[in-house]
């Protein structure tokens, strides 16, 4: 069969925890770019974000559907729990990174960085002072929710530990992200775990890009 396809750019977090999935099975893949709004990029994904993947004559978009699909259609080590209530915990977060998480860490505070928008080119710190009240709250419940496990959901590696990684190096690269950071052990300790991995050290991306959002 074709090789999987991962459409996007690779400074995306989105587009990294889909390639650190693949890696995590051990299969091949390759990345590609996409130019955005353009046709093939509206016929592949209709809301016009990324990633989106093609493997053979079957495209799909959603990165925890392109997670699950390269979980369950490939041999290699599972993706999800088999335990109902780990499962469960694992789509918790999942969702929980969607709705909320991602737009804190991402679009209200390291987008605000390296994209600055306010007066003079500078940040817009009234966007980012706002988003790092809700940020200091995300990461107190990321570092509650890890407790002493290394992993979010069950014994192992799973798709809400490839989300949230991503996100979590952009923001302690970040002018208050050692300050951030400082009162959550669990999350550090959390954070050194999957960073020393495989999946994340063989993605690691070129600096993030305006269309990376």
């Amino acid at each position: 069969m074709s090789d999987l396809i991962i459409y996007g750019p690779p400074q995306s977090t989105y587009v990294r925890s889909t390639r650190m999935a693949c890696v995590e099975k051990g299969i091949d893949y390759r990345v590609e770019p996409i130019e955005f709004g353009g046709e093939l990029h509206m016929e592949m994904h209709p809301f016009g974000k990324i990633p989106v993947m093609r493997h053979g004559d079957f495209r799909l978009y959603e990165t925890s559907a392109i997670c699950r699909y390269v979980d369950h259609g490939f041999d290699g080590p599972p993706l999800m729990p088999a335990d109902p209530q780990a499962a469960a915990r694992a789509e918790q977060f999942m969702s929980c990174f969607s709705c909320y998480l991602y737009d804190d860490l991402i679009r209200r505070y390291v987008l605000q960085y390296i994209f600055p928008k306010g007066d003079d080119g500078q940040p817009d710190r009234w966007v980012i002072d706002a988003a790092l009240q809700d940020i200091r709250r995300d990461l107190a419940v990321l570092d509650a929710a890890y407790g002493e496990r290394t992993w979010l959901a069950g014994e192992a590696l799973s798709v809400p530990d490839l989300l949230v990684a991503p996100p979590l190096h952009y923001v302690a690269q970040m002018p208050e992200g050692d300050e951030l950071f400082a009162p959550h052990d669990n999350l550090k300790r959390a954070r050194a775990a999957i960073e020393a991995r495989d999946s994340f050290i063989q993605t690691e991306p070129p600096p993030p890009q305006a269309d990376a959002a």
